[in-house]
Protein backbone atom coordinates (compact mmCIF):
# COMPACT_ATOMS: atom_id res chain seq x y z
CA UNK A 1 0.00 0.00 0.00
CA UNK A 2 1.25 3.71 -0.87
CA UNK A 3 -0.60 6.96 0.17
CA UNK A 4 0.18 10.22 -1.02
CA UNK A 5 -1.16 13.18 -2.83
CA UNK A 6 -1.14 14.11 -6.17
CA UNK A 7 0.14 17.44 -5.85
CA UNK A 8 3.73 15.14 -5.39
CA UNK A 9 3.01 12.90 -7.88
CA UNK A 10 6.21 14.33 -10.09
CA UNK A 11 8.38 12.98 -7.00
CA UNK A 12 6.66 9.95 -5.88
CA UNK A 13 6.49 8.42 -9.52
CA UNK A 14 10.45 7.71 -9.21
CA UNK A 15 9.41 5.35 -6.23
CA UNK A 16 6.39 3.24 -8.42
CA UNK A 17 5.98 0.75 -11.06
CA UNK A 18 5.27 2.10 -14.57
CA UNK A 19 1.72 0.83 -14.71
CA UNK A 20 1.02 3.32 -11.25
CA UNK A 21 2.41 6.36 -12.61
CA UNK A 22 0.24 5.83 -15.86
CA UNK A 23 -2.25 5.84 -14.13
CA UNK A 24 -1.49 8.71 -11.88
CA UNK A 25 -0.33 11.18 -15.44
CA UNK A 26 -3.90 9.80 -16.52
CA UNK A 27 -5.37 11.77 -12.65
CA UNK A 28 -3.07 14.89 -13.05
CA UNK A 29 -3.29 15.44 -16.70
CA UNK A 30 -7.36 14.82 -16.96
CA UNK A 31 -10.07 17.17 -15.92
CA UNK A 32 -11.87 14.74 -13.53
CA UNK A 33 -14.76 17.21 -13.16
CA UNK A 34 -15.84 17.05 -16.73
CA UNK A 35 -15.88 13.21 -17.07
CA UNK A 36 -19.27 11.12 -16.71
CA UNK A 37 -19.39 8.54 -13.82
CA UNK A 38 -18.36 5.33 -15.33
CA UNK A 39 -15.42 3.50 -17.20
CA UNK A 40 -12.68 5.73 -19.04
CA UNK A 41 -10.03 3.18 -21.35
CA UNK A 42 -6.76 4.31 -20.70
CA UNK A 43 -4.94 0.63 -21.97
CA UNK A 44 -7.92 -1.03 -22.73
CA UNK A 45 -8.18 -4.15 -20.16
CA UNK A 46 -4.89 -3.15 -18.46
CA UNK A 47 -5.33 0.09 -17.19
CA UNK A 48 -8.77 1.86 -17.15
CA UNK A 49 -10.37 4.02 -14.95
CA UNK A 50 -13.61 4.11 -12.94
CA UNK A 51 -15.26 7.67 -12.03
CA UNK A 52 -17.69 7.54 -9.02
CA UNK A 53 -19.92 9.75 -7.46
CA UNK A 54 -21.60 8.51 -3.99
CA UNK A 55 -21.86 8.89 -0.38
CA UNK A 56 -19.95 7.46 2.06
CA UNK A 57 -21.66 4.98 4.71
CA UNK A 58 -20.49 3.84 8.03
CA UNK A 59 -17.59 1.30 8.43
CA UNK A 60 -19.71 -1.12 9.32
CA UNK A 61 -21.74 -0.88 6.06
CA UNK A 62 -18.81 -1.74 4.06
CA UNK A 63 -17.45 -4.93 3.34
CA UNK A 64 -13.44 -5.39 3.01
CA UNK A 65 -12.09 -6.34 -0.75
CA UNK A 66 -8.56 -7.56 -1.88
CA UNK A 67 -7.97 -8.17 -5.89
CA UNK A 68 -6.04 -10.94 -7.98
CA UNK A 69 -5.19 -9.52 -11.01
CA UNK A 70 -5.78 -6.08 -10.69
CA UNK A 71 -3.65 -3.00 -8.73
CA UNK A 72 -5.96 -0.21 -7.33
CA UNK A 73 -5.09 3.71 -7.24
CA UNK A 74 -7.87 5.50 -5.41
CA UNK A 75 -7.95 8.79 -5.70
CA UNK A 76 -10.10 11.48 -4.04
CA UNK A 77 -10.82 14.16 -6.29
CA UNK A 78 -13.83 15.63 -4.18
CA UNK A 79 -15.15 14.97 -0.74
CA UNK A 80 -13.39 12.77 1.99
CA UNK A 81 -13.81 9.53 3.06
CA UNK A 82 -12.36 6.78 5.36
CA UNK A 83 -10.36 3.74 3.85
CA UNK A 84 -9.48 0.88 5.87
CA UNK A 85 -6.40 -1.38 5.17
CA UNK A 86 -4.63 -4.58 6.19
CA UNK A 87 -1.80 -6.42 4.45
CA UNK A 88 -3.81 -9.58 3.20
CA UNK A 89 -3.36 -12.39 5.44
CA UNK A 90 -4.55 -16.02 5.33
CA UNK A 91 -6.87 -16.44 8.27
CA UNK A 92 -9.19 -13.82 7.25
CA UNK A 93 -12.44 -15.32 6.91
CA UNK A 94 -13.61 -14.96 3.13
CA UNK A 95 -17.33 -13.59 2.92
CA UNK A 96 -17.85 -14.10 -0.88
CA UNK A 97 -15.14 -14.88 -3.40
CA UNK A 98 -15.76 -13.21 -7.02
CA UNK A 99 -12.48 -13.45 -8.01
CA UNK A 100 -12.93 -15.61 -11.23
CA UNK A 101 -15.69 -13.50 -12.01
CA UNK A 102 -15.48 -9.65 -11.00
CA UNK A 103 -11.74 -9.93 -9.16
CA UNK A 104 -12.69 -8.93 -6.04
CA UNK A 105 -12.89 -11.16 -2.59
CA UNK A 106 -14.85 -9.73 -0.06
CA UNK A 107 -14.07 -10.70 3.87
CA UNK A 108 -16.14 -11.07 6.49
CA UNK A 109 -13.91 -9.77 9.76
CA UNK A 110 -10.42 -7.98 9.01
CA UNK A 111 -8.20 -7.58 11.97
CA UNK A 112 -5.14 -4.80 12.49
CA UNK A 113 -7.34 -2.79 10.21
CA UNK A 114 -6.15 0.82 9.58
CA UNK A 115 -8.04 3.96 8.67
CA UNK A 116 -6.31 5.75 5.66
CA UNK A 117 -8.31 9.74 5.88
CA UNK A 118 -7.97 10.62 2.23
CA UNK A 119 -9.14 14.37 1.66
CA UNK A 120 -9.60 15.75 -1.93
CA UNK A 121 -6.30 14.92 -3.92
CA UNK A 122 -5.07 12.19 -1.91
CA UNK A 123 -4.35 8.96 -3.31
CA UNK A 124 -3.46 5.71 -2.07
CA UNK A 125 -2.51 2.69 -4.21
CA UNK A 126 -3.81 -0.64 -3.16
CA UNK A 127 -1.67 -4.17 -4.40
CA UNK A 128 -3.19 -7.37 -4.20
CA UNK A 129 -1.45 -8.30 -0.98
CA UNK A 130 -3.50 -5.80 0.40
CA UNK A 131 -7.01 -5.95 1.93
CA UNK A 132 -8.72 -2.16 1.68
CA UNK A 133 -12.15 -1.24 2.81
CA UNK A 134 -13.06 1.90 0.59
CA UNK A 135 -15.94 4.11 0.71
CA UNK A 136 -16.38 4.55 4.10
CA UNK A 137 -18.24 7.68 6.41
CA UNK A 138 -15.19 9.89 8.33
CA UNK A 139 -18.03 10.52 11.11
CA UNK A 140 -21.03 11.39 8.98
CA UNK A 141 -21.97 10.17 5.72
CA UNK A 142 -20.55 12.99 2.61
CA UNK A 143 -20.71 13.53 -1.15
CA UNK A 144 -17.01 12.18 -2.87
CA UNK A 145 -15.83 11.81 -6.59
CA UNK A 146 -13.42 8.88 -6.96
CA UNK A 147 -11.22 7.69 -9.38
CA UNK A 148 -10.26 4.51 -9.31
CA UNK A 149 -7.51 3.07 -11.71
CA UNK A 150 -7.20 -0.69 -12.19
CA UNK A 151 -3.94 -1.61 -13.38
CA UNK A 152 -3.10 -5.51 -14.27
CA UNK A 153 -0.61 -6.01 -11.28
Amino acid sequence: MFLSNIATVDRDAATLPLNVQKGLKFIAETDIAALPAGRVDIDGDTIFALIQDYDTLPKAEKRPESHAVYTDIQFVFSGREVIGYAPLAADYTVEEDLIEAKDVKFYSKVTDETDLVLAAGAYAVFYPTDIHRPGCAEGVSGKVRKVVIKLIA
